[in-house]
């Protein structure tokens, strides 16, 4: 199961929560655990990804720096957040929701903005990828 989620995750760019995520939380590993590993996977995904961009002569590292300061912060105060609101209920299943709902709203917006995209370039007439086999 793992070896399949890991290869779905490598052929569609998953960096790991999408897939294994929903997937450790079936088999029974617990909510912390499970969204500590997936924050391990989808931080090296993302690690590895930078390094190839900066060793094929990335123009934008001053961009890429302070984006990576920003999401640095972001992922300290969400786990801030998350803890002291796990004390605070005493329920890890807070975990559980704040994973399907990120899940459920990437699907809607990828989704959406995907569909405008594609009507947009219909619209206007543009290539959308598909080229006869032969």
């Amino acid at each position: 199961m793992a070896l399949f989620a890991g290869v779905l995750g490598g052929v569609f760019g998953i960096g790991g929560g999408m897939l294994i995520s929903p997937l450790l939380l079936q088999v029974g590993i617990a909510p912390e655990v499970t969204a500590a590993t997936c924050s391990f996977m989808v931080f090296f995904s993302s690690t590895m990804s930078a390094l190839q961009y900066l060793l094929l002569g990335m123009d934008h590292i001053g961009t890429t720096l302070i984006f990576s300061f920003i999401c640095f912060v972001g992922s300290l105060i969400g786990l801030m957040v998350v803890q002291r609101a796990i004390k605070e209920f005493g329920r890890a299943s807070l975990i559980v929701f704040s994973v399907s709902t990120v899940m459920a709203l990437s699907t809607v917006l990828v989704t959406g903005f995907a569909a405008v995209d594609v009507w947009n370039d219909y619209v206007l007439g543009e290539y959308m990828g598909f080229k006869s086999p032969c």
